[in-house]
């Protein structure tokens, strides 16, 4: 139904409500469902009794693309936070658009406007059920939602007090994914290699095995701040692909140029690419809908909103004898029901190929068995190489008026590999690399209000540099008053997402219990994000202080040692075996196994210390003091079968102690020991 309101509809219909019914589960709420007339918004909104009610409100944002309403009903975690600690209620909408329908950045309506208006009307359904409306409001998201939390308390104060946005990219380049595609380009194959070499226990010293080309792009990926120790996630990754289609439209004159211009090595020495490049026919074997995809593929095909049925995958017989090396190749039908159209393949799990929804919203909707098509990765290849020609040094690197020199951003020198005396030696592009924040000039780092701004070091969608560029802004506008209105925490051993579940979904790695042992998720400190920013703004108590970190010219970043030395929120944690970081013991053999960790001060105690022996996410937790600021656990395990395996010690914490309410503000450590016959 449609009703009265007094929400302003910006030309995007009146609110309506669909879904008004209460609902015990997860807990007690009720549950309102809705949208705007003649639009594609939808809105979910949850609302506590009204004994848990105190005045305000807390939006979730969606990350990627947006264009689903009903996710907080799965994260029961949200509700216990906003309802019993923060005595409020729960808003969240599609954000202005269905999935599959872009990228989520189109226009102000998807940036803030439909969160905004989705918010407004729930403030009156709020003010008719408890008799007055909220005082305070506060968003937060984690990737494109946390961009996107930021374009909220940016550009509408009246609606936003606080905002607590998570793994975000503020980059002055937009995109960076062309670097990471260049190195797989030239050196997947070394993955493993590199990986060992990073791990704990390691050589530290990825290059040792790499020949020159290899070396030459692994290097491109660190010099645009690739998190260093992350290197197990540099799996091919659908998203790399919305830079990579962005550019074929901003700038397809580039795809030509590539291969036809003196200058890009695709005319200049095309035999440098001959090893790599794809150009073959193929014909169809098998079309899968999402329920008979590999796992990967059919859970991302869900998110993205493609139904049960809709075709999300492929199988192909061509000439190819590296199936990998199909990612990002163009696969267009010459015959059938889909002749004709092009698709660039975003994801490969052994034989099936897929696509990504936002871009290629048909999918593979009308192949068959049998149906012939091209394959061809010249303009992957291209934009590989994107980064070469799309510097943005005026931006990276703007001139001092005075002294007419460049003047590099923090982490960003790394792009003078790619420039003599400070200018480009290729030749560049007038058209940026396609912002991931979105369009118009991105964030402004001018808000009122406060911001909790959460990082994680070893997120690899989301790359250091960029984040440290956000702040930067933040501080050019807001100068030596910067702590009284925004924070940084970074989150460390954290990836983009939880691990469990963005590992097996990412790359070849598929048991969520190691990826449950590799890292940690960062929702224990969301919730204590959103618990500071309530008392920051309400009550003006500063919260916890910065994480404090260094960065290199190349964007790597350092943590301080020490709890003390580090501050933000999260425990800092070391893990040992017989005393080393890595040890060789036999079958049998008792290994003494000692962790520790220490929590900053004014941040709470650690509440839960386990260990993890065999790196398999089976946790053992031990007993702990009550209230312990640090604690140091060891443990003796016996290893019963020849392997590398890397142990880990995992710790929780909380700012109220053990009488705080789950999540747990987490982190680990690891070592290696290697287990002979």
């Amino acid at each position: 139904m449609s009703g009265p309101s007094a929400v302003s509809d910006g030309g995007h219909g009146r609110p309506f409500v669909d879904v008004d019914e209460w609902r015990d589960s997860p807990r007690p709420h009720r549950y309102v469902h809705g949208g705007f007339d003649g639009s594609h918004t939808l809105f979910s909104f949850y609302f506590p009794p009204e004994s848990e009610y105190g005045g305000r409100f807390f939006q979730y944002l969606e990350g990627g693309s947006g264009g689903h309403e009903t996710l907080v009903a799965g994260q029961k975690w949200i509700l216990n936070t906003v309802f019993e600690d923060l005595n409020g209620y729960v808003v969240e909408s599609n954000q202005g658009h269905f999935p599959n329908e872009g990228m989520g950045f189109a226009d102000d309506w998807e940036l803030f406007g439909a969160s905004a208006a989705s918010a407004l009307f729930a403030k009156e359904l709020a003010e008719a059920m408890y008799g007055e409306a909220p005082h305070h409001g506060y968003v937060w998201g984690g990737s494109g939602g946390g961009s996107r939390s930021i374009y909220c308390l940016e550009n509408r104060p009246d609606v936003w007090d606080g905002a607590s946005p998570h793994v975000i990219w503020s980059s002055p380049l937009g995109s960076v994914w062309s670097p990471i595609g260049y190195w797989w380009l030239h050196a997947h194959g070394k993955l493993s290699e590199i990986v060992d070499a990073t791990e704990p226990g390691g050589s530290g010293d990825p290059f040792a095995t790499l020949t020159v080309t290899e070396r030459e792009a692994l290097a491109a990926v660190y010099r645009y701040g690739f998190p260093r120790g992350a290197e197990a996630q540099l799996w091919s990754f659908s998203p790399w692909m919305w830079g990579f289609y962005g550019s074929t439209q901003s700038d397809p004159g580039y795809y030509r140029d590539f291969w036809s211009k003196p200058g890009y090595i695709g005319h200049d020495d095309p035999s440098r690419l001959t090893e790599v490049l794809i150009r073959t026919t193929g014909r169809v074997r098998t079309v899968l809908t999402g329920a008979e995809s590999p796992t990967d593929i059919g859970v991302l095909a869900e998110t993205a909103g493609a139904v049960r049925d809709h075709s999300v995958g492929i199988v192909v017989d061509a000439d190819v004898t590296d199936l990998e090396a199909l990612f990002g190749c163009t696969l267009t039908f010459t015959s059938g029901g889909a002749a004709g159209r092009s698709i660039i393949l975003s994801n490969v799990n052994g034989e099936v190929l897929s696509t990504s929804g936002e871009y290629c919203p048909e999918m593979f909707d009308g192949a068959a068995v049998g149906d012939e098509c091209t394959i061809d990765n010249s303009d992957f290849i291209a934009w590989c190489h994107w980064f070469m020609h799309n510097l943005s040094v005026d931006l990276v690197a703007p001139r001092d008026p005075a002294t007419g020199l460049r003047r590099w951003l923090p982490g960003f020198e790394g792009l003078r590999a790619y420039c003599l005396d400070d200018e480009p030696i290729f030749p560049q592009r007038s058209s940026p690399m396609v912002p991931q924040e979105g369009g118009g000039t991105g964030h402004s780092g001018r808000f009122t209000g406060k911001m909790i701004h959460v990082n994680a070091t070893h997120d690899a969608q989301v790359w250091p540099n960029g984040v440290a560029a956000y702040q930067e802004k933040v501080r050019a506008h807001m100068g030596p008053g910067i702590d009284d209105s925004y924070r940084l925490w970074w989150v460390e051993n954290a990836p983009h997402g939880a691990p469990q579940v963005l590992g097996p979904a990412l790359t070849s790695y598929k048991d969520p219990g190691v990826w449950k042992s590799r890292l940690v998720d960062y929702d224990g400190v969301t919730a204590h994000a959103l618990r500071d920013l309530r008392t920051w703004v309400e009550d003006g108590v500063p919260p916890s202080p910065n994480t404090r970190y260094a960065m290199s010219a190349d964007g790597g970043i350092t943590l301080a040692a020490s709890a003390a030395e580090r501050r933000g929120v999260q425990p800092v944690c070391t893990a040992s075996a017989n005393g080393e970081a890595s040890i060789e013991v036999k079958v049998g053999e008792p290994v003494r196994l000692l962790g520790t960790a220490e929590q900053p001060p004014g941040a709470g105690t650690v509440v839960i210390a386990e260990w993890d022996p065999e790196g398999t996410g089976n946790f053992t937790p031990v007993a702990l003091p009550a209230d312990s600021a640090d604690v140091s656990v060891e443990r003796v395990h016996a290893y019963d079968r020849p392997g590398t395996y890397f142990a880990s010690f995992r710790v929780g914490a909380h700012r109220d102690g053990l009488k705080g309410n789950r999540p747990l503000i987490r982190n680990n450590a690891r070592v290696r020991v290697v287990v002979t016959s």
